[in-house]
């Protein structure tokens, strides 16, 4: 009996530490918090840090840091808005950006920034609705629901407010998310590529790091700068080792609550294809950048994305490969099942869902590479077919009734797709012409020449042929025209004979197709035995078992603290002595200008990064680490090597979060750059 209760509580959650857990703020594990730190947070505490992070749309997390709507973030959750800012003239990616005064901070082409004010329990209305059915009827039942909670909540309010419903716990759980929206964003300061990306794909993941990866936004409402009650003060102290600090973010997707059958289809089917795509693709960005500084400069961004996926991603593909890890993952199912079967009560009330789930892998298995190729749109790399397929499939499912509508064009979300639609973003068509005229030669060797779908896309052409015609004949490239199509709605697209959206009319046929039979026959039976899961976990533990990550608030909790490899300490801090000695004359370790000429300005023992116990996934980046006076001790931007596994299991022992420490915010933006505006409204001096 002991034994059982032990691989039950492991059935619930693997590797369980004291850190572990991305934490919703309204089910935070209090006792621990006390028991652990001897903090006991109220409820003014959590609605000041709520309303004090934000996430940015696109993707990262950030936090206000100032009245006056200042957003501290990383560098390369920014990087994107930096590049599109930037032309031949100004390289602002390379050679940073400082605005000397709020007349000169830049807006951010299509970037949102979203507040959580509230959060509303509405798993009882979405299981009413969904009751008694399965397959499509159930899948469509859920969604038209939440999509009815969503413009419920947002009303005529859309501009401003955006409501999401969140399944937690698998779909367990159904939470309303209200949020402030902020479209008007506006960039005042980055750093240089060499600063912020220092030691480059060498460094990423790695620990010691010197990497000054923070940029400043500011939020605007009504063409001024948003005040805020709430907000983070940045305390240039920092941390003690052994305190305790919390981030508060946005991570992204964890894969902790899946069953062994869908680990393995990651394992086996999903991650070695998208790693073997990732090489490829970088292998083209390199020849691309190699022919010269311009190109170089256009590709920048891509390539670093790509290379931080690639390294992502082998480190979830070796956490799946080591038995060890996919053994704890059969005992914790093994021991769940045990719990259910013994029980007659229990096996009515749950049923077998993994059976259900195991039966829909194969179905998973077969349609992945038509589903990420079509519907997900790894074929189709091209800005003029992501516009077109949105003002194709836009015009055609704000024609339907809200609640029958693509769950990303319910009502709730057109302003975020409206203004990534509109956002002035730049073209390169030779760029463009390389992206498009690869994925388009994927698609035909993923899918097969003598596929029905690859013989209407290419016909007799070649897949450059196809890239040329869209890339020299669209003209999508111009927002107005984009603007006009859409306020024209289904009559002004179907009229279009544009190249890109005539080529965006037949891909839209063939993906819906492909995605109906994933939502039914995959996505709704998963959902429907996460369902079953999620309640025989809540019949034993409750919500002491923390969800997984939904790109929703969570707060994780740890102490500043190294960790020990290969026998040898790794020291929790970095200083800028460190970063010195590190430095060469040749990239990816060549320090910028600005911080060759300041050296003699700074003090060396001036702490550069960290590393601490808590527990983040991707979506964390931006994410403040405060202490428990709700103050910035750093500025989460990447784990250790150690936490790539971390989207399947988190192990406190060498597990790490990694951070600019709060110390080189400050004398980065005294001492290197000269910025004494906005270092006078984050530190008052």
């Amino acid at each position: 009996m002991r034994t059982l209760s032990l691989a039950v509580m492991m059935a619930v959650s693997p590797f369980a530490f004291a850190a572990e857990g991305m934490w919703t703020l309204d089910n935070l594990p209090l006792d621990t918090m006390k028991q652990a730190y001897g903090f006991d947070p109220n409820a003014k505490w959590l609605d000041h840090a709520m309303k004090g992070a934000v996430r940015l749309a696109g993707g990262c997390s950030g936090s206000f840091v100032s009245k006056e709507g200042l957003v501290l973030t990383n560098h390369h959750c920014v990087i994107g808005c930096v590049q599109d800012l930037s032309s031949k003239q100004h390289d602002y990616v390379n050679n940073g950006f400082i605005a000397g005064n709020r007349g000169e901070e830049k807006q951010c082409p299509g970037m949102e920034i979203n507040r959580l004010e509230s959060t509303t329990d509405v798993t009882e209305r979405v299981q009413k609705a969904t009751a008694g059915l399965s397959g499509k009827a159930y899948n469509d039942a859920k969604k038209a629901e939440q999509s009815k909670i969503e413009a419920e909540c947002a009303g005529k309010q859309s501009a401003t407010l955006r409501c999401d419903v969140v399944e937690l716990y698998q779909g367990g759980v159904q939470h309303l998310y209200k949020y402030s929206r902020f479209q008007d964003v506006r960039l005042a300061f980055a750093p240089e590529y060499d600063a912020g990306f220092f030691g480059g794909d060498p460094d990423n993941f790695n620990f010691p790091r010197y990497n000054l990866d923070m940029s400043l936004l500011r939020v605007y409402q009504d063409g001024k700068p948003v005040k805020v009650k709430n907000f983070f003060p940045i305390n240039p102290a920092g941390a003690a080792e052994g305190e305790l600090v919390m981030t508060l973010g946005h991570p992204g997707s964890t894969q902790r609550l899946l069953t062994v059958s869908q680990l393995e289809t990651q394992r086996d089917a999903m991650l070695p294809w998208r790693l073997m795509l990732a090489h490829e693709f970088r292998g083209l960005l390199l020849q691309y950048s190699n022919q010269g500084e311009e190109q170089a400069r256009i590709a920048q961004t891509d390539l670093v994305s790509v290379e931080n996926g690639i390294k992502a991603r082998t480190g979830m593909f070796q956490a799946l490969l080591a038995p060890e890890v996919m053994q704890d993952k059969r005992d914790a199912e093994n021991a769940l099942k045990a719990w259910v079967a013994e029980d007659e009560q229990r096996r009515q009330r749950y049923g077998n869902p993994w059976a259900d789930i195991d039966a829909a892998q194969k179905t998973m298995r077969d349609l992945y590479m038509d589903y990420v190729m079509l519907e997900g749109g790894l074929g189709f790399q091209s800005q003029h077919l992501g516009w077109a397929e949105t003002l194709v499939r836009g015009a055609a499912e704000r024609a339907k009734p809200d609640g029958e509508r693509l769950r990303e064009f319910a009502e709730a979300r057109m302003p975020a797709v409206r203004a990534g639609l509109l956002a002035e973003t730049p073209v390169y068509p030779d760029y463009e012409l390389m992206r498009l005229t690869w994925s388009l030669a994927k698609v035909r060797e993923k899918l097969g020449v003598d596929h029905p779908f690859v013989r209407q896309l290419l016909g007799k052409d070649s897949p450059e042929q196809v890239a040329k015609r869209i890339v020299e004949g669209s003209q999508l490239g111009d927002v107005k025209l984009r603007e006009s199509l859409w306020e024209g709605g289904a009559k002004a697209v179907d009229a279009s004979s544009d190249p890109a959206i005539v080529l965006a009319r037949l891909i839209d046929q063939q993906a819906r197709q492909i995605r109906q039979r994933y939502e039914t026959e995959v996505e709704a039976v998963e959902k429907r035995g996460a369902e079953q899961l999620a309640a025989a976990r809540f019949a034993l533990k409750g919500t002491s078992v923390y969800p997984d990550a939904t790109f929703s608030l969570r707060l994780s909790h740890g102490v500043i603290r190294g960790w020990e490899e290969k026998g040898e300490a790794v020291p929790p801090f970095t200083t800028f002595e460190g970063l010195y000695a590190r430095a060469t004359d040749f990239d990816p370790f060549k320090l910028a200008p600005s911080w060759v000429s300041a050296k003699s300005k700074l003090d060396m023992n001036t702490k550069f990064n960290q590393v601490s116990t808590n527990d983040i996934i991707g979506g964390n980046s931006g994410s403040p680490l405060i202490n428990a006076k709700g103050e910035v001790v750093g500025l989460v931007f990447d784990g250790n090597i150690r936490s790539l596994g971390g989207a399947y299991f988190f192990d406190e022992a060498v597990n790490r979060t990694v951070s600019v420490h709060s110390a080189a915010i400050q004398a980065a933006l005294d001492k290197v750059y000269a910025a004494k505006h906005l270092s006078k409204e984050l530190f008052g001096k």
